[in-house]
């Protein structure tokens, strides 16, 4: 007890020593390393948050370029901004920002990747190795960069980079560590540059897009003379398109700029008395074919006699002291000239236009006299009392642009328990966005955010009237009846800044089903094997379509009722209205489950629950049956001669070079290896009666590179063999021909390399044609860089294998770069000899 009291005490004296030291030190304690550390911790935090801003922003950038390529619109003008980042604006009116990356916080390194299959755009993403990879969705299909665009997010508790490609349902790791340590530059973008034709957008990983420039010239200074202070800056707006070059004049000590944001005008100040008073700034643009046009505005420092101010869809007007009367106007932006208000005003209908006191915040309607279109640009003109008697000149008129909000005009008709017909309607925009939702999870406020920051919804360019599910307005391939969806839209708006007050929706209520109907649906008879269950399914009496699911015995005991079961269907679900071959596979061996269906008549009423037993067959290891196999290397094919054991009916094997293997997911574990075999999950599966003498030949394969293989038997009620075969062996070595090449045996093999034609923007596009002769039997081509091409030939040849394309006839490609580069082939004649690199060198043409 003593010695309890004694700690209880001496902790006591503990406190009070610390209490003494903090009173004692208090006064000379310095905090800064605290500060510091709070202070760099709220640093990285708003450098993270500023990179993922960034590059989200950059995603929408690179959806938007892309788009541009798919759709063939041009760009009208490339202009570069006081901060060295550069305004995209579009022929349709579309505008990006793109800043210039530098070495910063590491970020995943987001690109598209051209098919030349079918020519489209796909996201990928490049690995820190410099491997592009593509993206796929969550049913493992590519995603075409005019469907939805790719998430990314920090995970805030492993500090990794994440990717969404199922608009943020699911998060995939990265493998790249956010620190927040870098310049918080994580710009996809590495540089910008054009010239008279094109407009090229480098990315970080080295993909060039180029998109071609409008030919169209176009330059409007969307104001009228302007009056200014000393020293006061302006910033007004142009339109601009197929501008190549450009200059712009100004009265002397006045400075002015054009960048992506506009016209800048800065009055010159008061002390510079070598200045002029007022002229006129002037924009002389050039289109790339020579074509020119000016666009000029009058400017003067000094009071102006009448201003015109805009407020949303409100125009005020200030009159100078003095002003007791003036002229005041309407038009559309292509109906306004300064030329043609100054003739209205001088003839016969002047006294329309006269005002007599200043206005304040007159609705734009009630100028107009009429309703004003959705989205479009008129401009408010005023010309101010002539002081001396004479005609009013062009340079008298002031005038502001104002710009309508626009919308999208979205009707439904037709809805059913099925769907419902839909219309989007554009009022005064050229691209909007789309999206349907459940009610119940709709919220304005989400979908700005998610249109702002993560150009969430559907890209449209073009009115719609069709059904409502599909991947049109929205990713929607099935409609749940009982269900009200809302249906939304916005306007694109070039800064990227949204308002609820923009957005328009619909309410769409589908009927909901009904019960006790007669209509049926027939399952047949279930065929099992160790890891499927399949049958037929066929429409009986009254069935105007079916529901249909294979549910595992553990889930189906979740269901109270045949009811809750009935709804699951119809949500989630498979429907058709023939009849199918049901087949659920990759199920685990012993798998309990059910087969249940639903039928459905045309008044939408359900039939009765069908549920089926469908279990997967118990795994039994059948050791009657077993594979041996002995390896024929080759240098271009690998021959596999299989000697079964028993009656196999199948074979499953992974085959892959051993560098390869030590990055399949079971590397190091045969025994896992083998139970991937089983299962059959991402190995490869040959039927018996597919070989020929029991044969398997393996083509494209790596010469001189070490190789596995593992291999098992299955039977005819899927059950694999007891035992594995693994196999390691090297392939061989090619017989190589190195021949001088006028040699007949090189003469009469090499394939033949014709340039087609050569095409100059940035870079150059080299078209080409590879047609072989007749000793050759196949050929590998690989267009590219010298550089590329390192090491002894044997090593140069094994490259362009791996990387070109392998070919047997004529041959057509083409490669995009700087010059010069290389065609290379390689080829292999009927006696399977590998010949030396042919290399055509593509230099730059003479001019």
């Amino acid at each position: 007890m003593r010695r309890n009291q004694f700690l209880c005490s001496m902790g006591k004296c503990t406190f009070f020593l610390m209490a003494v030291c903090v009173v004692m030190f208090s006064s000379c304690y310095n905090d800064d390393d605290l500060k510091n550390s709070i202070s760099g911790l709220e640093d990285r935090m708003a450098k993270l948050e500023a990179s993922l801003q960034s590059i989200q922003s950059d995603i929408s950038t690179l959806k938007t370029l892309t788009d541009a390529l798919s759709q063939n619109k041009s760009i009208a003008s490339v202009l570069e901004n006081e901060d060295g980042s550069y305004t995209i604006k579009f022929s349709d009116q579309t505008e990006v920002t793109i800043h210039n990356g530098e070495d910063g916080e590491d970020a995943p390194q987001i690109t598209v990747i051209k098919n030349e299959e079918d020519g489209i755009y796909y996201w990928g993403i490049t690995g820190t190795d410099g491997k592009k990879t593509l993206l796929k969705d969550g049913e493992g299909n590519m995603m075409p960069v005019t469907a939805a665009a790719p998430k990314v997010r920090i995970n805030t508790n492993t500090k990794e980079w994440e990717i969404s490609t199922d608009n943020g349902k699911n998060w995939e790791p990265t493998g790249v560590y956010a620190s927040g340590e870098g310049t918080g530059d994580t710009s996809l973008f590495s540089g910008v540059s054009q010239d008279d034709d094109y407009a090229y957008f480098t990315l970080k990983d080295g993909t060039i897009l180029k998109v071609v420039k409008s030919k169209e010239l176009k330059c409007e200074i969307l104001t009228g003379k302007q009056y200014f202070a000393n020293g006061e800056e302006k910033l007004l707006p142009v339109e601009m398109s197929g501008i190549s070059k450009y200059t712009v004049t100004k009265p002397d000590g006045w400075k002015v700029s054009l960048t992506g944001k506009g016209l800048t005008i800065i009055a010159p100040v008061a002390e510079n008395q070598y200045a002029e008073a007022g002229g006129k700034v002037a924009i002389v643009a050039v289109a790339s074919n020579g074509q020119s046009l000016i666009s000029e505005i009058p400017v003067v420092i000094g009071e102006a006699p009448v201003a015109i101010s805009v407020e949303g869809q409100m125009v005020s007007t200030t009159l100078k002291n003095g002003i007791e009367m003036y002229y005041l106007g309407v038009m559309e932006i292509d109906q306004y000239s300064a030329e043609m208000v100054a003739e209205l005003v001088n003839g016969y209908s002047a006294r329309m236009y006269m005002k007599t006191a200043a206005l304040e915040k007159m609705p734009l309607a009630e100028l107009l006299g009429k309703d004003p279109e959705p989205g479009k640009t008129y401009m408010i003109w005023a010309v101010p009392p002539s002081e001396t008697g004479d005609k009013y000149q062009s340079d008298d008129v002031i005038a502001a642009a104002i710009k309508t909000a626009a919308t999208v005009e979205l009707k439904v008709s037709d809805i059913t328990f099925e769907g419902a017909t839909v219309s989007a309607t554009r009022k005064g925009c050229d691209i909007y966005y789309t999206g349907i939702t459940d009610k119940s999870n709709y919220s304005p406020d989400a979908v700005i955010e998610d249109v702002s920051f993560y150009d969430g919804g559907t890209k449209q360019y073009s009115d719609y009237n069709g059904p409502l599910e599909g991947k049109v307005l929205d990713f929607l391939p099935t409609v749940v009846p009982g269900t009200t969806y809302v249906l939304w839209a916005i306007p694109y708006n070039e800064e990227g800044k949204y308002k609820t007050e923009e957005l328009v929706s619909v309410e769409i209520p589908v009927p909901a089903l009904t019960y006790d109907g007669t209509a049926t649906v027939n399952v047949g008879n279930v065929v099992a094997t160790v890891t499927s269950v399949s049958a037929p399914l066929t429409p009986g009496t009254d069935c105007y379509k079916y529901y249909y699911s294979y549910m595992k015995e553990t889930a189906l005991a979740n269901y109270a009722t045949d009811r809750d079961v009935i709804s699951y269907l119809i949500k989630n679900g498979k429907s058709a209205k023939e009849a199918e071959n049901f087949e659920r596979a990759s199920l685990e061996p012993g798998t309990k489950g059910f087969l249940v269906a639903v039928a459905l008549d045309k008044k939408g009423q359900l039939g009765s629950l069908v549920k089926v037993q469908a279990d997967s067959k118990e795994i039994s290891y059948n050791s009657s049956i077993s594979v041996d196999v002995s390896i024929e290397p080759g240098a271009l094919s690998t021959t596999l001669t299989l000697t079964p054991t028993g009656s196999p009916v199948k074979y499953r094997y992974v085959h892959m070079p051993l560098n390869d293997f030590r990055n399949y997911p079971y590397w190091g574990d045969d025994e896992m290896v083998k139970q991937a075999l089983v299962m059959n999950q991402d190995v490869t599966e040959v039927t018996v009666a597919d070989l020929k003498k029991n044969q398997l030949v393996i083509e494209d394969i790596e010469f001189k590179a070490d190789y596995v293989l593992f291999m098992i038997a299955v039977d005819a009620d899927g059950n694999p063999s007891t035992t594995m075969t693994k196999k390691e062996y090297t392939s061989a070595k090619p017989t190589f021909v190195r021949i001088e090449k006028d040699a007949d045996l090189w003469k009469a093999g090499e394939p033949e390399v014709t340039i087609d034609k050569i095409e100059k923007d940035k870079f150059y596009t080299v078209t080409y044609t590879v047609k072989p002769k007749a000793g050759c039997k196949q050929f590998y081509v690989f267009a590219g860089s010298a550089d590329y091409l390192t090491g002894m030939f044997d090593e140069q040849i094994k490259y362009v294998m791996k990387y070109g394309v392998k070919q047997t006839t004529t041959y057509s490609g083409s490669i995009y770069g700087p010059l010069p580069t290389n065609i290379n082939v390689t080829w292999v004649d009927a006696e399977g000899r590998l010949y030396e690199l042919s290399k055509t060198v593509v230099n730059v043409p003479a001019q």
